[in-house]
Formats: C-alpha cells, sequence, structure tokens
C-alpha cells in the first residue's frame, strides 16, 4: 500500500493534464477544445472533459509529428484516463507523448524530462516499480544537465525517485535523494522558507516508514515553526503540519503532546470556518480517531456525533459523506457494546453506500461486514449468513 507521502507523490506527478499552456491561435477548434476540456477537468467532470480531448486530439493529428501540440493533447488525454484508473489507455499515450517530445524537442529538453516523469508515475501508481526507476533516473538526468546540479527544479526527481525506492524498501537510497532535495532547497530560499515544509514531511515520513521517531520529529517539529512563521499560531494554514506532527507523536507513543497539538487544530478549524462547516469534520475524526486509538471512547463519541450533524445538515442523510461518518460512530458505538445505538447507523452507512456506489461495490461489502460482527454479538446467525453470502459474492466479483 502507497503511504501518504507517496500518494502525494503521484498527485503531483498526474496533475499533468492542467496547467500546460496551449500554443498559437487561442480561437482555433483545438484551443476550444482543450480550454473547455481544462474547465471540465477542473470541475471533476472528467467524461466530459474526455470527450473535449478526444476532440482535441483529433483537430491536433494532422498538425503532424512536430507540432507540440500533439504531445500536449496525448498527455491531457493520458490525465484523464490516470484520473479514472484506467492505466492500460493512458500508457500508450504517454509512451507516444515521450517519443514526440523528444524528437520535437530533443532528448536534453526540461520538458522532456517532464514527459519521462508523467509516464514513470503512471507505472508507479501500477506499483510497477522495475519500469517507473529508470525512467525518473533518465528524467534527473535530463533535467540536471540542463539546468545545472544544483537548480531547484531538480527537487521534484529527486523526490519521485525517493518515492520508487521507498516503495521498494530501498530506504537508504531513498534518503540520499530527499537530503539533496531539502539541501539544493535550503540553499536555494534560506531555512524558512514554506517550500521546505514539503521537503521536511518527505524525509519525516521515509524515517516514519522505518520507525525512526527520533529523526522524524525534528523535522517536523522545524515543518511547524515554519508555517507559524509564515501564517500565524492561529491560521488554518497550521491544520497540515498540526495532523502530521500528531501523527508521528502517537506512533513514537506520547500521546498527550499530540493530543494538544489535534486539540489546537480542532481550535483553529472551528475559529476559522464557523461550528457547522464541514472542514471540521476532518479535524473532529482526527480527535476522535486519537481518542479511540487510546481507549477513551467516551471522548471521541461526541466528536463523531458533531461530525455526523454536520454532514447531515450540509449534504442531506443520504450523501457518501454521511455515510463514512455514520459507519465510524456506529463502531464506537459497537465496540461500547451499545448495539442499540450501532445498528441503525450500519444501517444507515449501509443504505447510502448501496445507493451511491452500487450493491457490488467493495466498500459495501465492507459495511456489511461490519454489520455481521453486530449481528453475531446480538446471536442473530441466520441474518448474518445472509450478509456473509452477499460478501462473499462482492468479494468474487470484485
Amino acid at each position: 500500500m502507497l503511504n501518504s507521502w507517496q500518494k502525494g507523490l503521484m498527485a503531483a506527478c498526474l496533475a499533468w493534464a492542467i496547467g500546460l499552456t496551449g500554443c498559437g491561435d487561442t480561437t482555433t477548434p483545438w484551443d476550444r477544445h482543450v480550454d473547455r476540456g481544462d474547465l471540465l477537468f477542473q470541475q471533476g467532470r472528467l467524461k466530459e472533459a474526455k470527450e473535449q480531448y478526444v476532440a482535441a486530439l483529433k483537430e491536433a493529428e494532422p498538425f503532424g509529428k512536430e507540432d507540440p501540440r500533439l504531445p500536449l493533447t496525448l498527455t491531457k488525454l493520458a490525465g484523464i484516463h490516470d484520473a479514472q484508473g484506467e492505466y492500460e489507455q493512458a500508457e500508450p499515450l504517454l509512451n507516444r507523448a515521450v517519443s514526440l517530445n523528444e524528437t520535437i524537442l530533443g532528448d536534453r529538453d526540461p520538458q522532456f524530462a517532464a514527459s519521462l516523469s508523467n509516464l514513470a508515475a503512471l507505472y508507479f501508481a501500477q506499483r510497477h516499480y522495475e519500469k517507473a526507476l529508470p525512467l525518473f533516473e533518465r528524467a534527473l538526468h535530463v533535467r540536471q544537465e540542463a539546468l545545472g546540479a544544483d537548480h531547484i527544479d531538480l527537487t521534484l526527481d529527486l523526490k519521485n525517485l525517493a518515492g520508487v525506492l521507498a516503495a521498494q524498501e530501498h530506504y537508504v537510497q531513498a534518503e540520499t535523494h530527499l537530503l539533496r532535495a531539502l539541501e539544493i532547497t535550503e540553499n536555494a530560499t534560506g531555512p524558512d522558507d514554506p517550500q521546505l515544509v514539503e521537503r521536511l514531511n518527505n524525509l519525516a515520513l521515509l524515517y516514519r516508514a522505518q520507525r525512526d521517531y527520533d529523526k522524524a520529529i525534528p523535522l517536523l517539529e522545524r515543518a511547524l515553526t515554519i508555517t507559524t512563521k509564515q501564517y500565524g499560531d492561529e491560521s488554518p494554514g497550521l491544520l497540515g503540519s498540526l495532523n502530521n506532527l500528531a501523527s508521528m507523536l502517537v506512533a513514537q507513543g506520547t500521546p498527550d503532546k499530540a493530543e494538544e497539538l489535534l486539540k489546537q487544530a480542532l481550535t483553529i478549524t472551528e475559529r476559522s470556518f464557523g461550528p457547522e462547516n464541514p472542514r471540521l469534520v476532518a479535524s473532529l475524526t482526527k480527535l476522535a480517531d486519537f481518542y479511540r486509538l487510546q481507549g477513551q471512547l467516551e471522548k471521541a463519541e461526541p466528536l463523531l456525533i458533531s461530525a455526523l450533524e454536520i454532514n447531515e445538515k450540509k449534504f442531506g442523510p443520504e450523501h457518501e459523506k454521511v455515510a463514512n461518518v455514520a459507519n465510524n460512530l456506529a463502531l464506537l458505538y459497537f465496540f461500547q457494546e451499545k448495539y442499540a445505538k450501532a445498528e441503525p447507523l450500519f444501517a444507515q452507512a449501509l443504505t447510502i453506500n448501496e445507493k451511491t456506489l452500487g450493491k457490488e461495490h467493495p466498500i459495501v461489502a465492507r459495511t456489511l461486514k461490519n454489520y455481521v460482527a453486530l449481528l453475531k454479538r446480538t446471536n442473530r446467525d441466520k441474518d448474518a449468513e445472509i450478509f456473509e453470502a452477499r460478501i462473499a459474492s462482492i468479494e468474487q466479483e470484485s
């Protein structure tokens, strides 16, 4: 399973479809399709965006193999396929884009390096590390030759390489790349620049994977200091750093400090956005999960109740975000042996998930498993057997 840093790496690498500028006359059909596709992509309307990019590709094909609009369009369409998990459709598009960019730009151009990274990131998403690694290495070499060994743009390639190596548990090599990325950034920006926060977080997560908390925690403390200097001590800009450090402290076994940070994050969120804003749900849930892990279930309960009320009020009683919190609260009641309170919440979560995801979705199976545990605990084995048959059917299909 990819850790949060590796997922973030993929999000950064695969955001290739937006932010690439068009070429030439903005009134051409190609430009109109691309602009419309970009807008739809940003809105999450992937099916419609794909239609626009397919139309743009039809316009781009006659431009010829030496027109940069062709590999650009291929890359955008590949980004849609990737976002939909259609890796097999994305791969030939990106391979073709790499080949075209090498011809158009040459093999020493930074944009060619970006094209290599896009293809590597696709392989990384599929855990094809043996294919991703040489592409990321080549991208680093190309960019380094073009820009120099100390250019800050190299830090993306270094992070990418570290991600692949860490996924294969080659931690020493990954550490070398991340330390270099941190050094390049610090030399380029100074010791207190916000760009350092991501570098510090990445390195800390690598140490966490090795359970080396003594190295990880000072890095996250430094990241929090930098963000506090940038935003102030009551800004929502602190939330990421607070949550990261709290999570690491829990892993280290110092929950008291973690609790203070999670409470601070909750206070900041409530002051910044109000007591009924959906953004509060994440902070409530994180603190509730902390208390659950510490066995303080009575402290977790009111937090999850508040989170459920906020989501129901904002999104309505049948939204998938309601299902997530309802399931968590139901599990809390289950652990407290409050089965009468747990059951309607399990039922609510199941109904919502079936409606929003479909009756054969893996998340539905997960919800059914929770419900089965409750049914067995309350001596309703026949009802449990019915659900278990459904679970087996879903898992067989998936």
